[in-house]
């Protein structure tokens, strides 16, 4: 596998808020911090373009560890729903497109 620099941007200088990264050989970006910064993440340009995210917190039926993945054409676009998980992230290619998001998964 060929070295690869990751580049860490902590929106506001805690590791535990909004942060971004960024990997060399990749077209990407990804935005992850708590449910509390949700509302700035969602502000960010990344949020507004096609990608997959990942939503983690405690199953309320069995009190275990989740995650939720999903894809979307816009991470803004999926704001009305009822966001329970603790913690967010967000990835979001450069040049994905919806099919692209959603082909990546599998």
């Amino acid at each position: 596998m060929p070295s690869a620099t990751i580049k860490l941007f902590l929106v506001h200088g805690d590791a535990k808020r909004l942060r971004t990264a960024e990997l060399s050989n990749w077209t990407g970006k990804a935005v992850a911090g708590p449910r509390s910064e949700l509302d700035g993440v969602l502000a960010r340009d990344e949020a507004s373009k096609s990608g997959v995210y990942f939503l983690s917190g405690i199953d309320s039926e069995s009190g275990k560890p989740a995650v939720y993945v999903g894809e979307a054409e816009s991470a803004v676009g999926r704001r009305s729903r009822n966001l329970k998980p603790s913690n967010f992230a967000v990835q979001q290619p450069e040049r994905a497109t919806r099919a692209r998001a959603a082909d990546r998964g599998r």
